[in-house]
Order: C-alpha cells, then structure tokens, then sequence
C-alpha cells in the first residue's frame, strides 16, 4: 500500500512539472526551444484532433463559444457549402477552413462539387462574404468595408463590352461594365436587349468625323467686341456608329467658343450644327484663332483649323435696290461660287477699323454673306456669297443686314429662282423658216434651245430648267387636227404655252376656238402670229376680245404694209414686260413683216380696245388708220402679232423676207437683222428686231405659265 502512494505521488509532481515547462512526448530529448509542448512519433502516429460536427463558420455550436486559437476536426459536409470536412480554427468571432487541414477550402470547381486547388480553374462560393471588416451581414452576399478605396469592376471599351456574349438575355441582365469609350457605367437589360448607360436614359453615341478639318464648315463673320449671333456656328458632318447622347464643342482663346449637345437617333452620315458663344476680345487675321475639339463618343483629327476675327466695324448705309444677283437658282440644286449678290453701300466714316459684315435671313432654304474691309469712305458696291439649296419655284425676298457700327440697318431684295421645264405647244408648218417656232432645223429653235438665252448656266439670261431639261415640245406639235388640239388644250396637265405661225389656222372652228377661250380663262398662255383672213381667225378673235362666239364685229384683214414693211414700238410701252424684256428695250425699235402683207384688226370699239395694249398699228391702211397689227391682252395671257411669217428666218440676207435673226454662231443669241427695206410703210430702211421681241415675249410666257398660269399649282 505504501508502495502505491507513493508511485501516486511520484506521477502527480510530474503532472504538475510537466504544467510549468517545456515537454517532449514520444522521445527522450529536450523539446525545442521554441516550443511549449513537442511531440514526436516513430513516423507512424499522428495528433487527433477532437472531432466535431460543425454548421456553420459564424456559429461556435457545438462548442459553447468562440475561443481564439481552438482547433478542431470537422466531420460535417453542409448542403448548403458553408462548412466542408477539414480541420477548423477559430479567431475568437468564428471558425476559418485551415489551409492544407484535410481541405482546400470552401471554393469549388464550377459545376462540381470538388474542392478548387488551382488558379486557373472556374470557382464558385456558396458562401457570404465580407470584405474589410470581420463582421458579416446577414442581409448580403458580399459586403465590401472602406473609407478610402473603392471597387473597381471590369473595364472595356465598347468593342470589348459588344463582344461579351449576352444571347441569354435572362443571365446577362444586370450585368455591369465600366465603358472606357463612353466614360461611363453600362448594364445589360434584358428587357431591352442591349446595354444601357448609367449616364442618362440613352448611352452615349459613337460616331467619327471622317476627313478631319475638311468635314468641319466655319459659318459666319467673327469681328472684334461683337457678340456671336446665330449666324456664327460650326457645321460638322459625323459618321455616326451608334445612336445616342453627345457633346461636341471647339474652344479659342479669344473669348468665344461653340458647343452643343443632342441625341443620335439614328446611324450613319449626318450632320450638326454647333452655335456659337461669347464675343471675339481681338482681332486675329492671320492666321486666325486656332479652334481646340473635344467631343464624347468621338475624336477629332483636326488640329488646324482658325477661325478669322475682323477689325472692328465701320460706318455704312446699304442699298438694296441696286441688287445684282448673279448665277442660276435652281429648285433643289445647290448653289455655287457662281451665286453672288452685288449691292451699293455708302460708307460714312471708317473709325480706326474698317471691316463690315452684311448678311440675310434664309428664305427657301437660301441665304447670303459676306465680310471684307473699307480702304476708303463714299459710295462702293459690296459682293455677297450665296449658299443653301433653294426649295421652291417662288421669289424669294431676302433681308439684308449690317453691322455698321452706328447700328444695324436692313433692306429687302427678291429673287427669282430659276422658272422649272414647261411644256409648249407649237402649232404652225414644220419647216427651216421657222413658222413653227421648234422646226428641228430653223433658227428660231436654236435661239430657243440656246442655255445662253434659257437656261441655267450663271450667264442664262432667262433662267429656266432644271439643268438637263428646258421646253417639252407638246408631241401633237406641227399642224394637228382640231380634235388633237382640243385634247391637248382640255386634259389634265395642259401645255403652259402655245405659240403659232402660218399653217394652222385652217383647222380654226367653232368647239377648237371655245377650247382656247377655257384655256386662256385657265390662265394658259398663247402667242399667235397669224396672217390668213379666215373665219377661222375672226372667230377666234371675236371669241377672246369681240362680243363673244358666233359675233362678228371683229375681223382680219390682210390690208397693212406689204413685204419688207417695219413697225415702230413707241416709247410709251418702256414699262410694258415683252417691248422691254430681258433681251432688250425695243421702244424707239421695229419689227419688220415677212414677204407679203401684215394683217390688222378691224371692228374693235373703245372697250375692246381697252382691254388690249396695242404694240404697234398699220397707218394709212384701207380699213382705217390706227388698226393693231400687235398687241397683247391685258388680263388674259395673250399676244396677236398680224405676221404669221413673224418669225422666217431662212434667209439671213434679204431685206425684204425673213426678218428674224439670230447670231450664226453659238450661241445663238437674238439680234436685229440690220436692214429691212420698209416695203411701203413709210419707215424707210433700217433694222428690225424680230428675234428680240419673240425672245423677251416667251420670256414673258414663262413668267405668265409660273406665276398665274394654267398649271401653276404643279410649280409651287
């Protein structure tokens, strides 16, 4: 028994021993010296943890707490993830997976259950996380703590986010990506299917300026101390890849500058405009103010381009009366170079600076500009450019504006865009004298196809078409049948202009002379040159200025001067649009009667003549001095000339036959065949101007057909 106590004693002063000092178990030898506790093995044993079950990492159950520094050998497998079997060490706030504990850890290889060991495998986790801080919050997934950094989520450019698959709609919505292109968040919605921005309701747009400085236009005049105004802005033509919100603006150092924003709608070619800001402090002729560009959704390659800032304004009036416009304007072409307008100022006083600006509003889609510098004081003209496209057929009136410095004067002036393709009906014997006016071979077709007399070159005295197209010769054109004319004359789009000569009027009978009557009431126009005394003529006359159809108190007599006969246009008709047209004044001038007698008109009583403006008479003829052998209607788009030979031109010498004449070279401009004998008119010899007046009277016609014609309304 003694014995035994004291082996009790013996083993108890070694427990308490073995509390206080560094212990070897397994061999006889000291332990090492930094450990507390060294246990050694024949290579055959191991430690045994104390095995739990644990359920959770934030949980210490089973044990009663968390102890920092306790270990322990998890047996459980959660279906949940959150714990997998492994060794555990506890922080004192929850359990941690020891890394090589039995376990890799608690991430999984992508659609397994296996343990991740590598980097470059696709890994999942169950579980929540926090992340700079060691307190979880139930409510989240992943919960990131800082007060000085940030998250930072991939970033891409718009080719790189484009090309993330994103065809199941359902996964990808919501997922986001910082856009390095837009400078801004974009997510995925599946509602909408495509990538939105958390920049504003619409994502930014992409889009290029394709030719750098040479797609971006400088409008307006830029002087010293004015304020820009909305004539001063940038025109710049992008090539848009994608629809969306942009910015744009060009900067100088001058004290103004431009910039816009606005929404894309849709791709491809387009342009904007960019207002101008601010007002120019210096003057910088040369080279200009240096434009600065930044934009969103774009870069700019131009680094080049200035803008010319004038001195400061003069003193000037402006006259607009005194209006040049120079070039075609024709509907939906744009202008050239070649469109100017010319006016007169008077300038007052040039101050220290001598610089002016003139500009006008845009009316149908035109506008005019200019800028430049006075030298000298008094009266100067001043050339503007013209831009734009016009939209329509009508006068166009512009206001013109200055800066003169001692305030902004205006004036008004109109212009008349180019008169568009008409058709004409020419009726008369198709022959090289020309008695139908479009012979294929006669002069007078020449003068009238000539784009130097009508057309749409800059130096068109009339102008007329659209570029490639002028007249449109009526088919039935020659010597139809009444019936044929009659069609022509009552369909639905009718001829703007007929025009006769000698040949036709035998078909002249009562329905044909009504249907002219309607077409002249339509607002048709008819020029005729006839000299048959026929009923024919008398009742068509009668029809338009007598006493109506059927009516006899006019006729046509074959009794005026006979060949080579001239006949003078007095100076009263100065103001009247055919005597004095485009192609000349011919007051004070004469046409001449073509090989036999001139017909006059007879019968006409002072209200008939009243309606009438009477071009030249027939003195001394048997049925009476003063009888018209021209005239045109007043209210109705009229003209009677008593010659139907009016326009002969075969035979360039003679001086008794074939008094129209045009320049036997191109172009074949209308000019006076100098010598007509004046047959028995009293006249002498002299020079007719028979090109002249038919030139000025189809000028007319073409006004007439536009303005109040019968088909006026397809011109608008």
């Amino acid at each position: 028994m003694k014995k035994l106590f004291l082996i009790a004693g013996i083993f108890s002063l070694m427990s308490i021993t073995l509390l206080n000092a560094q212990v070897t178990i397994g061999k006889n030898q000291q332990p090492d010296p930094s450990a507390v506790l060294d246990l050694q093995s024949n290579d055959k044993l191991g430690l045994l943890l104390p095995r739990v079950a644990l359920t959770d990492t934030v949980l210490a159950d089973p044990l009663a707490a968390n102890v920092a520094g306790m270990f322990v050998y998890n047996t459980n497998t959660s279906a949940d993830g959150k714990v997998v079997e492994g060794i555990y060490f506890n922080d004192g706030h929850r359990w941690w997976l020891a890394n090589g504990g039995g376990a890799a850890g608690p991430w999984q290889v992508s659609e397994t259950t296996d343990i991740a060991t590598s980097n470059d495998q696709n890994i999942y986790q169950m579980g929540q996380v926090t992340i700079g801080s060691d307190t979880l919050l139930p409510i989240t997934m992943l919960n990131v703590v800082s007060t000085d950094k940030g998250i930072m989520i991939p970033r891409m450019t718009q080719a790189q986010r484009d090309a993330i698959d994103v065809s199941d709609a359902m996964t990808a919505n919501s997922l986001v990506v910082y856009n390095t292109d837009e400078d801004c968040y974009n997510y995925f919605s599946r509602t909408d299917g495509d990538w939105k921005s958390l920049c504003g309701g619409v994502a930014r747009a992409l889009f290029t300026v394709t030719d750098g400085c040479s797609d971006i236009t400088v409008n307006g005049v830029y002087t010293e101390g004015t304020t820009l105004n909305a004539s001063n802005y940038l025109s710049i033509n992008v090539d848009v890849t994608k629809a969306g919100n942009y910015t744009f603006s060009a900067n100088t150092d001058n004290g103004y500058g431009f910039s816009t924003q606005g929404t894309f709608l849709t791709t491809g070619p387009q342009t904007i405009s960019v207002p101008g800001q601010g007002k120019p402090i210096a003057s910088s002729q040369t080279p200009g103010d240096l434009l600065t560009f930044t934009s969103s959704g774009a870069s700019v390659d131009c680094n080049t381009l200035t803008v010319i800032v004038l001195p400061p304004t003069a003193s000037f009036s402006l006259s607009c009366g005194s209006a040049q416009f120079a070039g075609a304007y024709v509907k939906g072409r744009p202008l050239t170079a070649a469109n100017t307008v010319t006016l007169n100022v008077d300038v007052s006083d040039i101050y220290t600076g001598s610089s002016w600006t003139v500009f006008s509003n845009t009316v149908n889609g035109v506008s005019f500009s200019g800028h430049g510098m006075f030298t000298t004081t008094g009266l100067q003209p001043i050339t503007l450019q013209g831009s734009g496209t016009p939209t329509s057929t009508s006068p166009i009136v512009l206001t013109f504006t200055t800066n003169s410095r001692d305030g902004a004067a205006t004036c008004t002036a109109t212009l008349q865009p180019a008169i568009p393709p008409m058709t004409v009906l020419a009726l008369g014997t198709t022959s090289n004298a020309g008695y139908n006016v479009f012979s294929a071979t006669a002069d007078t077709r020449k003068m009238l196809m000539d784009p130097k007399n009508f057309g749409t070159q800059d130096n068109s005295t009339v102008k007329f078409g659209d570029g490639s197209n002028t007249w449109n010769v009526d088919p039935i054109s020659g010597v139809p049948s009444a019936a044929n004319i009659i069609t022509a004359l009552t369909r639905t789009t009718p001829p703007d202009i007929v025009i006769t000569g000698i040949g036709w009027e035998g078909v002249i009978n009562e329905a044909l002379s009504n249907a002219f009557v309607t077409y002249l009431q339509k607002g048709g126009v008819l020029i005729m040159y006839c000299e048959t005394v026929n009923a024919g003529n008398a009742r068509l006359l009668n029809a338009i200025i007598g006493q109506g159809m059927g009516q006899t108190s006019l006729t046509t007599l074959q009794n005026g001067n006979t060949s080579g006969a001239r006949y003078l246009f007095p100076a009263s008709l100065a103001t009247d649009p055919v005597v004095n047209g485009p192609f000349g004044d011919l007051t004070g001038l004469w046409w001449g009667e073509d090989a036999s007698s001139t017909a006059t008109v007879t019968g006409m009583d002072a209200v008939q003549v009243s309606q009438i403006v009477v071009y030249t008479t027939a003195a001394g003829t048997v049925a009476g001095a003063g009888n018209p052998t021209m005239f045109r209607h007043r209210t109705l788009n009229f003209i009677w000339s008593g010659d139907g030979g009016f326009n002969s031109s075969y035979d360039h010498t003679s001086t008794t036959i074939c008094p129209f004449l045009i320049q036997q070279t191109a172009p074949y401009i209308p000019v006076p065949k100098p010598t007509f004998t004046g047959g028995n008119s009293g006249a002498g010899a002299g020079p007719v101007y028979n090109s002249v007046f038919t030139a000025n009277a189809m000028a007319w016609a073409l006004n007439q057909a536009l303005t109040v014609g019968i088909n006026r309304k397809n011109y608008q």
